[in-house]
Parts: structure tokens; sequence; C-alpha cells
């Protein structure tokens, strides 16, 4: 398989899982523990009326020791996905650490429960990794009429009137009075240049996420977006496991990490589905 780029949340929250867990360490009134034990660490997210392109595991990083994604990368693991009582094993991509299942074996269904279930060598102890976890996928969705009115539009920000660029997106149908949902705005072509209102590291990524919504109204604000050009907006109706993920994400979600909130059994991570739909609009600065 030639890895493609995929529209599902990429390692940044893993790595930040990694950090929340040595942060939730720091955080302690016991003393910390010098001892390391090795963790799996899940990335998984998967989509309604999508194929699965993409679960990720890697192994935590040692205290003290330089992360690199390819040195703790797990390969030689074997992932499989249940559904109906039909069980598919995900095949490995040309990305070390990375599994898959192609299209034409398994299109993910809304409403459905999928499990997950990972067994994978544990490099410290000589033995081996076992983790589950299981979504409910959320019904497909789709952005609201004045919402997809917006589809391909160009917009003008004026970064000195900041105030007077915003507008509400809404998807729907909801299929859940307790569903969370998210937005995310991610800069197709950083050629156009970049959006100099902000500073900092923060202010070169490409993709940006919005606070948890409790309703299917978000407003989507110059804060969201870094970079001129075409940026494509995904409204995400998100389950259970993902907002309890993305409560412990640090500077967005108020709380470290916590076990109650992990929902994978035997390692750490996530392990969660949503429905989305997006829009391309393309940002420009004023003349």
């Amino acid at each position: 398989m030639t890895q493609k780029t995929s529209k599902r949340r990429g390692l940044g929250p893993i790595l930040a899982m990694m950090v929340l867990v040595v942060v939730a360490l720091v955080g302690c009134d016991n003393p910390i523990q010098s001892a390391y034990t090795e963790q799996l660490v899940v990335d998984g997210f998967i989509y309604a009326n999508e194929p699965i392109d993409s679960i990720v595991l890697h192994r935590t990083t040692p205290f003290g020791s330089y992360y690199d994604d390819l040195d703790y990368a797990v390969d030689s693991a074997t992932v499989t996905i249940s559904v109906d009582g039909v069980t598919d094993t995900l095949l490995p991509t040309d990305l070390k650490g990375r599994y898959y299942l192609p299209a034409s074996k398994l299109i993910v269904q809304g409403g459905k429960t999928y499990n997950l279930a990972v067994s994978a060598p544990d490099q410290q102890t000589g033995g081996t990794h076992y983790a589950t976890a299981s979504t409910i996928v959320p019904m497909p969705i789709h952005f609201s009429t004045i919402a997809d009115s917006v589809r391909g539009k160009t917009f003008i920000l004026d970064t000195n009137n900041l105030a007077n660029f915003a507008f509400i997106v809404t998807a729907g149908p909801v299929d859940n009075p307790n569903r969370e949902y998210l937005l995310s705005v991610q800069a197709l072509d950083t050629s156009y240049g970049r959006i100099r209102y902000r500073e900092g590291p923060d202010s070169l990524s490409t993709i940006r996420y919005s606070n948890l919504a409790t309703g299917p109204a978000i407003a989507v604000t110059p804060g969201m977006f870094n970079w001129y050009g075409p940026n494509l907006i995904t409204f995400y109706a998100i389950d259970t496991n993902w907002s309890d993920y993305q409560r412990q994400i640090i500077g967005r979600g108020g709380v470290n990490f916590q076990p109650t909130l992990n929902h994978i059994q035997g390692a750490i991570g996530v392990f969660g589905s949503a429905a989305r739909d997006t829009v391309t609009i393309f940002l420009k600065p004023k003349s």
C-alpha cells in the first residue's frame, strides 16, 4: 500500500498522550518511580462510511531518552478489527507501526460497534502486550445548508479587524443528544503565506482543532487559521472515547491523564470513531 495523506488525527495527539503520562506522574504527591515500564500506545481513529486507513502503534519512550518515531513504532504486531461477529486482520503499511484494511475488505458503518485487539512484542520483558478496545461509531453527518454554501468560496481576512471574521457551522442529523463535536482547519497549501497575527511554534502548524462542543454548532474563528490559501474545514461528530481523549490533550481539555478516561485495556492512547464532513474555502489577505 502507498501511504496517502489522511485527514485523521495524526502523531500530534499520540505524542501528547505520551507527555500526559509524564505530566500525570509529575503531578502526583508520591515520588516518581525511577523504574521504566514499557507500555503500548495506540493511536486509532475510524470514520463512518470510510475504510480503516491507519491504526498506529508505538511503545512509550524511556525517561530521558530521545524520541524517534521509527525507534518506537511497533512492527510485528497482530491487529484485528471485529464487527458483527466477523474479524479482519489489518495489514502493515509501508510506514512502520501503521496498519490498515483495504476498502474492499471493510467500510465502517455508523451505529455499529467495532472491537480492536492488538498483540505486540514487549521489548523490555520479551513477552507480549495485549490490548483491546471498542467504539460505537456515530451515524454519518453532513454540513448544514448554510455551511455547505461556503464550499469553495473565497474569504478575505483583515488582520486589523479580526472580530468581523467569524461564522457558525452546524452538521446533522444529531444521532445522540449527548454527542460532542470538533472542528479542524487544515492548510492545504502553505505557499500563499502565513497569517502573522499570532507568533510562536504553533503559528507554523498546518492543522488546528477547536475545543469540544456540546452541540452541533461551532464558530469558525480567525484563531483556527494559520495560513492563507486553500483551507479544509472538517466537522466531526465524535464518540465517547475520542471526547474523553480530547479532554486530556495538554492545553485543550483541562485534565491530565486519567485511567478512567483511557478506554483501552492493556495500553494507553485512543481507539475512537467519528462521522465527518468537509468543505474547502480559500482565504486571502485584505489588499
